[in-house]
C-alpha cells in the first residue's frame, strides 16, 4: 500500500490503541456481487488438456523447448516434451499454439483489494469524500469484486498477494480460494503502522493501525493469525515529526513476535535509512524499491545475508502525480484490461482542483516520477545484479494503478531499468512463486500446479509480449482470454471515452464494430472501423487538449445514452448527447446530435 504524503493527523494514545483493537468489527460478510463473470472454461469436463506447438519456456530458467506439448490432467502439469514424445489422450482438450509461447502463469506480488486504482479510493492522499463517500467506494470494490478477479486472469495473473488492508481481506481470500474464475490470492490483514489513517476507517475495520507499543502490536498478530494470515504488513512511514528510528524498538520486537508465530513478514519502507533498519530488524520482504538515494554496497550485502525480497513497485508513486495532474499514466493494456468505471474517474480533474489549496495540488503533483532512470530504476538494477530475489509487484489498487493490467507496464519499467526481459518475466514467475513460499507455482515442470498462459508472443525477446495473452489455465482449467468478461454496454462506452481522453485511436477503434456507423446531426461521419480510425487521429492530432466528462448517462438495455461535455483547454466547453447502440461486445453505432464532437 502506497502513499507518500505526510500522515497530517493526530495519533492515539496507549490506552486507546489497545481499546480500538479490541474493538474492531467481526468479519463482515461480504455483500452480494454484482456483475459476476460467467465465463465457461473451454476443457469444461475434460480430464486431459494439452497445449501442442507452442514454443514453452520451461524450468526455472525459461528455457525455450520448440514445438511442444504441455499436458495437463486435472489441476497438474501431467508432462512436457516435444511434439513427438508425448501421447496425448485421444478425449483431450487440444489448445493449438502452433507459433505461440507458454509461461507459466504472470504473479503480482504486490496488490490491494481494499483499493479501486481510482481517483476517489485514498482519501487520505486526496479527500474528495464530499464528491464520492468513502462507504461507497468500499461498496463497490465489494460488490464488484469478482469482475476484478475475472480481469486479473483475463491479464494472465493467475496469482497475485495482497499485502494488507482490512479484516475483510480474509473474506477475499476465501472467495477468491472457493471460485475457479480467479487468481490465487494470499493476503495480509491490517497493517502496523508507524502513523495514523483513521480517515480509512469508516466501518470500524481499518487497514492501517498505528501501534505505538510492543503490547498493541502482538494483539494485532495475534488477530491476523487467528486468521491465517499469509503475511504480517508494517507500514514504517517517515514524517518530519517521526523519523524511521523512532519505530524501530517497537518494529524488532514485533517482528520478531511475528516470527515466533510463524508468519512472514512484510515492510513498506521507501527511504534508504528506513529499508535498512527494516531488514536490519528481521523483515522478510521489502515490499518496495528504495526511492529517495541510490543504495549502497553495504545495504546489498545486507539483503544479501538475510535473504530478503525485493517487490521494486517502480511506478506507483509516479502515478499519483500523473493523476493529479489529470494527465493519468495509462497504457493500452489498462484501457483494455481495467476496469473501465474506475479507469473513468481519473479524468475527473476538477473534483481534484476543487478539493485543494493550489499549492497543497502542486506539491502532490510532484510525485511524478523524473525521467527515467531514477533512483528506484537505478537501485533495482543494482540489487538485480547482486543476485538478490526480486519479485515483480505493482502496488495495484493505488490511485492511478490499475488492478490485472498494471503489471505490463511494470514491467516495462523494469526492462528500462537494466533488467533483460528473460530476468524480468522471472521476477513476476518464479520470483513471485518464492515470495508466496509455493515451490508448485511459478515454472513449467512436471508435476507443478498447471497455472500457464499462451502468448502470441515471445516475452524472453520483448516483455511487451505479456500483453498478448490468449489462453489462460488457472489450475487445470482452460478460458479463451476474450470469453472472460462479460462487459455491459455502458462499460463498453466507458472504455471507449477513456481511450478518448487518452488520444488512443487504437483503443478507440477497438470498441467499435467493424461495420459500425457515426452519424452526426443526422449525417453519416464515418462507415467502418478503418474509416472512425482515421477520422478520430486527425482529431486527436489537431485537438490534442480535448477531453469529454459524462454529464449524465442513461441506460437501455443495448443502448447507451451519454450527455456529453466537450472540454478544449481553456475554452468555453461544450455540450453534445451520443446515443450508443452495442451489439456483441463493440459499439455498432453512435449517433451524435447537439453539437460537434
Amino acid at each position: 500500500m502506497c502513499c507518500f504524503l505526510d500522515a497530517g493527523l493526530d495519533s492515539l494514545t496507549r490506552s486507546d490503541a489497545i481499546a480500538a483493537l479490541a474493538a474492531f468489527s467481526t468479519l463482515p460478510i461480504m455483500p452480494s456481487l454484482t456483475h459476476a463473470p460467467k465465463s465457461r472454461a473451454a476443457n469444461a469436463g475434460r480430464e486431459f488438456t494439452a497445449i501442442v506447438g507452442a514454443t514453452a519456456l520451461v524450468g526455472d530458467d525459461l528455457a525455450p523447448l520448440p514445438d511442444a506439448v504441455v499436458l495437463v490432467r486435472g489441476t497438474r502439469i501431467e508432462t512436457v516434451g516435444s511434439s513427438g514424445s508425448v501421447q496425448i489422450p485421444a478425449n483431450a482438450h487440444r489448445i493449438d499454439g502452433r507459433g505461440m509461447y507458454v509461461i507459466p502463469g504472470l504473479i503480482d506480488s504486490h496488490v490491494h483489494f481494499f483499493q479501486s486504482g481510482g481517483l476517489y479510493t485514498r482519501p487520505d492522499a486526496i479527500d474528495l469524500r464530499s464528491v464520492r463517500p468513502y462507504g461507497d467506494e468500499i461498496a463497490w470494490i465489494k460488490a464488484n469484486l469478482h469482475d476484478t478477479f475475472a480481469r486479473y486472469l483475463r491479464a494472465g495473473i493467475t496469482s497475485v498477494v495482497d499485502v494488507g488492508g482490512p479484516f475483510w481481506n480474509y473474506d477475499v481470500r476465501a472467495e477468491a480460494n472457493r471460485m475457479q474464475l480467479a487468481p490465487r490470492v494470499m493476503v495480509a490483514g491490517p497493517l502496523i503502522s508507524s502513523v495514523e489513517r483513521e480517515i480509512l476507517n469508516p466501518n470500524n475495520d481499518p487497514p492501517i493501525v498505528k501501534i505505538d507499543t510492543v503490547e498493541a502490536a502482538k494483539i494485532l498478530i495475534d488477530r491476523e493469525i487467528a486468521q491465517h494470515t499469509d503475511f504480517v504488513k508494517f507500514w514504517w512511514v517517515v514524517t518530519p515529526d517521526r523519523p524511521a528510528v523512532a519505530f524501530q524498538p517497537v518494529a524488532r520486537a514485533a517482528i520478531a513476535y511475528a516470527h515466533e508465530r510463524g508468519a512472514r513478514v512484510v515492510i513498506h519502507a521507501t527511504e534508504l535509512e528506513t529499508a535498512r533498519l527494516a531488514v536490519e530488524s528481521g523483515t522478510d520482504i521489502l515490499a518496495h524499491s528504495v526511492f529517495d538515494q541510490d543504495i549502497d554496497d553495504a545495504f546489498l550485502d545486507l539483503l544479501r545475508e538475510n535473504k530478503t525480497i525485493y517487490c521494486p513497485t517502480l511506478l506507483v508513486s509516479g502515478n499519483y502525480g500523473y493523476a493529479f495532474h489529470g494527465r493519468p499514466n495509462l497504457t493500452p493494456v489498462d484501457l483494455r484490461i481495467a476496469n473501465p468505471d474506475v479507469v473513468g474517474t481519473l479524468f475527473h480533474i476538477h473534483d481534484v482542483e476543487t478539493a485543494l489549496a493550489p499549492e497543497r495540488l502542486e506539491r502532490i503533483r510532484q510525485l511524478r516520477s523524473p525521467e527515467p532512470p531514477h533512483a528506484a530504476m537505478r537501485n533495482l538494477k543494482r540489487v538485480h545484479q547482486a543476485g538478490i530475489r526480486v519479485a515483480a509487484g505493482t502496488d495495484a489498487g493505488n490511485i492511478g494503478t490499475q488492478h490485472a493490467s498494471s503489471l505490463y507496464a511494470e514491467a516495462i519499467a523494469m526492462v528500462e531499468s537494466g533488467l533483460p526481459a528473460r530476468e524480468v518475466l522471472l521476477t513476476a514467475t518464479r520470483g513471485g512463486a518464492h515470495m508466496m513460499g509455493r515451490d508448485d507455482l511459478g515454472s513449467i515442470a512436471r508435476g507443478k500446479l498447471a497455472d500457464l498462459v499462451v502468448l502470441r508472443d515471445d516475452p524472453t525477446k520483448d516483455i511487451r509480449a505479456i500483453a498478448t495473452v490468449e489462453h489462460v489455465l488457472k489450475g487445470g482449467t482452460a478460458y479463451r482470454v476474450a470469453s472472460i468478461l462479460d462487459e455491459s454496454a455502458a462499460e463498453i462506452v466507458q472504455r471507449q471515452v477513456n481511450a478518448y481522453n487518452m488520444h488512443d485511436v487504437g483503443v478507440f477503434a477497438e470498441t467499435y464494430a467493424p461495420n459500425a456507423r457515426v452519424t452526426r446531426n443526422g449525417k453519416i461521419q464515418a462507415t467502418g472501423r478503418d474509416q472512425i480510425a482515421a477520422i478520430y487521429a486527425q482529431a486527436f492530432a489537431a485537438k490534442p487538449n480535448r477531453r469529454i466528462t459524462i454529464v449524465s448517462r442513461e441506460v437501455r438495455g443495448n443502448r447507451v445514452v451519454d450527455r456529453e461535455r466537450v472540454i478544449e483547454g481553456n475554452g468555453a466547453p461544450t455540450e453534445a448527447v451520443v446515443a450508443y447502440t452495442v451489439e456483441a461486445g463493440v459499439i455498432a453505432e453512435a449517433v451524435i446530435g447537439n453539437s460537434s464532437v
